[in-house]
């Protein structure tokens, strides 16, 4: 048989058809598992799957106030880009480079939500741990004006023992002295301690 008399080759069979399959196979197996930027859903089933991620994740990271806003400026972002598809129908560049402008917008806006609300969670921790360390300090300081029956130990005297065994707590960094520590039991102290004068 002559090369002009060959059948054309079986869909599926021959090197263009292995070349085909195996790029349907690498592009299946590459699939993520999780929707990021720039990921587009090749199915009804990863669309349901990425959404629900999505949604997972955004619910664990953001407070509904920050997601309120996000849903706000996504609804206005794909109302603005109808608006614009439908006004000039014919310029297809025109239309990319303001959904691009309209995209960054809305993204930078959202990552300066996130990089806000990040920040008062990390805020917020200080905050609890510090109330924490207040409240060991308080009770050390508490325990040692108890056992104090000759009532010498003064609030400044104090304050430096209270700090030397909050030198071995977890977030001891958070007493940064014996007068921050001072300020801290001062509520706790009782009124010999605060009176001025020398330690006996």
């Amino acid at each position: 048989m002559s090369d002009d008399k060959k059948e054309p080759s079986a869909p599926g069979l021959g090197l263009r058809g292995l070349i085909a399959a195996k790029k349907t196979q690498t592009e299946e197996l590459a699939r993520p598992s999780q929707w990021s930027p720039g990921v587009r859903a090749k199915s009804a089933e990863e669309y349901a799957r990425f959404t629900e991620q999505l949604a997972q994740e955004l619910l664990e990271t953001y407070t509904p106030e920050s997601l309120a806003v996000v849903t706000a400026q996504h609804i206005i972002y794909v109302d603005e880009l109808k608006c614009v598809l439908e006004e000039n129908k014919t310029e297809p560049d025109y239309i990319v480079e303001i959904a691009k402008k309209i995209a960054t917008e809305v993204a930078m806006t959202v990552l300066e939500a996130r990089r806000k609300h990040l920040a008062e969670k990390r805020a917020d921790a200080v905050r609890n741990r510090k109330k924490d360390v207040m409240a060991l300090a308080r009770s050390i300081a508490t325990e040692k004006w108890r056992e104090d029956p000759h009532q010498k130990i003064k609030i400044g005297k104090m304050a430096e023992i209270v700090y030397g065994d909050l030198q071995e707590a977890e977030d001891r960094k958070l007493a940064s002295g014996p007068d921050v520590v001072r300020r801290w039991i001062r509520p706790v102290a009782p009124d010999y301690a605060k009176k001025p004068g020398a330690q006996r």
